[in-house]
């Protein structure tokens, strides 16, 4: 075999010559480049082909994912009872929203429109007993140990028109300061909720009714835990001046007020507990022998009206308001500033 002549190479510097036009470019000997093919799939192989979406500008290949299986009958029902539950719970967080907040903003308006209608009158009229009219305030209470801040008026009647306003006056129960029972209801959760913290309180703790002549300072009785020892015990609490156990130690039940607690949990139907003497009949005792009682009433527990919380005091004070200058003035001096 001839040995391969190379074309002899120009020198530095110096271009190749050129092809001479029409004839076809040289092709470079030997073996042809191998070509690469994808191997043949193995026999039984049936995987199918992995589908891809496209890609946008910038972005990465997905897997394309198969649509939901159609739903039978029973997960069309599983489905409608979600929507209808998921429904309702919106509900009844609307409701909760309107009762805990809307009303608290409604009866904000109607507190402070009767204050200023009872600060009004008081200004021009100080009678004792001012005539009582349904839904209209004759008076105020106040609970020291809530801070000086709380105070709402007082309305005749406990009818829902009322209670949107405030605390109102059970009628036929006793006025502020007579023997009996001065009772007044109030709502714990919604509508300024203005009993809401009555649990919080404890036994010789002070509850202030004012009128446009007095304040009457009434302290809570001692909780059923405490009767026992009260004299040795909690009772000897200078705080606590003026308070009994209201039991008679010569009847061997305790009396007349044997079920007279400052805290009880009674069933809606206990309307004894707002009796003159609580939890008695009305007539068990004359009224001359009758203490000067003060109990408040609200629902039980917070967001129920499945039972009712009592808390029942006792008259230890009455205060002229001619003799202090303000409610501030007289909670300097009951030691409550």
């Amino acid at each position: 075999m001839p040995p391969r002549r190379t074309p002899p190479t120009p020198p530095r510097g110096q271009l190749p010559p050129r092809r001479p036009q029409g004839q076809p470019p040289r092709r470079p000997q030997g073996p042809p480049p191998r070509r690469y093919t994808s191997p043949p799939p193995p026999p039984g192989a049936n995987e199918e082909t992995v589908v891809f979406a496209p890609v946008g500008k910038g972005g990465t290949a997905t897997k394309e994912k198969p649509g939901p299986a159609p739903l039978g009958k029973g997960g069309v029902a599983i489905r409608t009872a979600g929507e209808i539950l998921i429904t309702l719970g919106l509900v009844v967080l609307l409701f909760m929203v309107y009762e805990l907040y809307v009303t608290d903003l409604f009866s904000a308006g109607k507190q402070s429109e009767a204050s200023d209608q009872l600060d009004g009158e008081w200004a021009h009229d100080r009678t004792l007993h001012p005539e009582l009219v349904d839904g209209k305030a004759f008076a105020r209470i106040h609970i020291p140990s809530f801070g000086v801040d709380y105070n709402f008026t007082i309305q005749e009647g406990t009818d829902e028109a009322a209670l949107e306003v405030g605390p109102g006056h059970y009628k036929g129960t006793a006025l502020p300061g007579e023997p009996g029972n001065f009772a007044v209801a109030g709502h714990r959760v919604g509508k300024g909720a203005p009993f809401n913290d009555l649990d919080n309180l404890s036994s010789c703790d002070q509850i202030v009714i004012e009128t446009s002549t007095d304040f009457y300072i009434y302290k809570v009785l001692p909780y059923d835990d405490e009767i026992e020892n009260w004299a040795g015990g909690k009772g000897a609490d200078p705080k606590c001046k003026g308070v009994s156990t209201l039991r008679d130690a010569n009847a061997e039940d305790g009396g007349a007020y044997s079920e007279t607690f400052g805290r009880k949990v009674v069933l809606p139907s206990q309307g004894t507990a707002v009796n003159p003497v609580p939890y008695k009949d009305a007539e068990v005792l004359p009224k001359a022998q009758q203490a000067a009682l003060l109990t408040l009433t609200t629902c039980h527990p917070q967001f129920s009206a499945r039972e009712r919380l009592i808390i029942t005091s006792v008259l230890t004070q009455q205060v002229p308001k001619n003799q202090v200058k303000d409610y501030g003035d007289l909670l300097s001096k009951i030691g409550e500033a």
